[in-house]
């Protein structure tokens, strides 16, 4: 829950109190009932607006039943008139009955459980969070997302128009949580595309999602490559790659991902030390050699992350994303060095360690 949320959950919970201690200070008994519905309205709001909106006389409802099992033999009415002859002490026990039954079944929503999809990036201790650091985030998440779909697509450029849609979710909600004894948190809610639905595009995403998240998960415990649950090997690369441009960066500690879409309430959690696990997965079926090239750029791939080094042997180079964002030309020549990976099948590829761009200088 975010800071400013629970601010308001507090500063609901005081108000109720202060009004049920002592009514008369707060108008007639019809005022005070009403005024305790709707804080604790806010305050179901303010912990769970998804499902309150969803289901906006959810309190309203819960309270008619709480009349009726305390009152079983009375008619419907409201409590203000249900105890109008009554001790003004047991108009407050009933209403804070209600309030202290219903706090009870109002917890904190989970993001993870009613978002297609959620990012939580956690920054280090007392690192406040750039909007370039989470917004740039996203943009590696979606564009990695969108390169695992894309297996068959030999073509550098642009992915179709229908795998583009599916992967620009919709932004739902975004919370900001400053550093404030614990570290700083971004969290990310969002939701399918606003184009036309293709449903299988859609699937080909969630499948791509899904290998992530395994990945992650295996990333995270002591299992050998051999018990990674994807038994396709070039999508196990393919993946593993992928999942190395979007390791947390930039200030940003972890990142938890979870949602809908890929069937997880509970996140799975990136790690800036997974690296050296990914790395094996992707070595698992090949020997890396050391890669020390100067040639031309040839092309550019933002979705996939690479650049294409080189007129003839035409080197395939994962590049990392602080560092492709420096490559803004193509014709140019960029020493690269890293490791180059040799399949058994399919074309090699470089993961670039750097790369060394020679801008050209603009003519007068």
């Amino acid at each position: 829950m975010s800071s400013l949320r629970a601010i308001m959950v507090e500063w609901v919970d005081q108000r109720i109190d202060e009004m049920l201690k002592a009514p008369p200070m707060w108008g007639s008994n019809e005022a005070v009932e009403m005024q305790v519905l709707q804080l604790v309205e806010l305050r179901a709001l303010a912990l769970r607006p998804t499902q309150e909106l969803e289901t906006p006389r959810r309190v309203i409802d819960n309270y008619l039943a709480h009349l009726r099992q305390r009152y079983p033999s009375r008619p419907p009415l409201p409590l203000h008139r249900l105890l109008a002859d009554a001790e003004p002490s047991e108009f407050r026990s009933v209403l804070e009955a209600f309030r202290s039954a219903l706090a009870l079944t109002t917890l904190a929503e989970n993001p993870f459980e009613h978002s297609d999809l959620a990012l939580r990036l956690t920054f280090q201790s007392n690192r406040r969070p750039s909007a370039s650091a989470f917004t740039g985030y996203y943009e590696e998440f979606r564009r990695a997302t969108r390169a695992i779909v894309r297996p068959a697509e030999s073509a550098t450029g642009r992915a179709k128009k229908d795998i583009e849609t599916a992967t620009d979710f919709s932004l739902e909600d975004a919370e900001v949580t400053p550093p404030n004894g614990e570290p700083a948190q971004v969290l990310l809610r969002l939701g399918a595309g606003l184009g036309q639905r293709n449903f299988e595009a859609e699937g080909r995403v969630r499948d791509a999602l899904s290998s992530l998240v395994t990945i992650a998960e295996w990333a995270e415990s002591a299992a050998a490559v051999s018990e990674l649950q994807l038994d396709d090997v070039d999508q196990r690369t393919r993946t593993a790659v992928q999942a190395l441009r979007i390791l947390p960066r930039r200030g940003i500690a972890t990142v938890a991902v979870g949602g809908r879409l890929v069937g997880r309430s509970r996140p799975v959690e990136l790690h800036p030390a997974h690296e050296k696990r990914l790395l094996e997965v992707v070595g698992a079926q090949m020997t890396p050699e050391d890669f020390d090239e100067t040639d031309e750029i040839r092309a550019i791939d933002l979705d996939r992350g690479h650049v294409v080094l080189g007129k003839e042997a035409r080197h395939q180079c994962f590049v990392r994303p602080d560092q492709l964002g420096e490559v803004a030309f193509v014709g140019v020549p960029a020493r690269i060095v890293g490791q180059r990976y040799r399949a058994l099948v399919g074309r090699p590829f470089v993961l670039a360690d750097s790369i060394d761009v020679q801008v050209p200088i603009p003519d007068d």
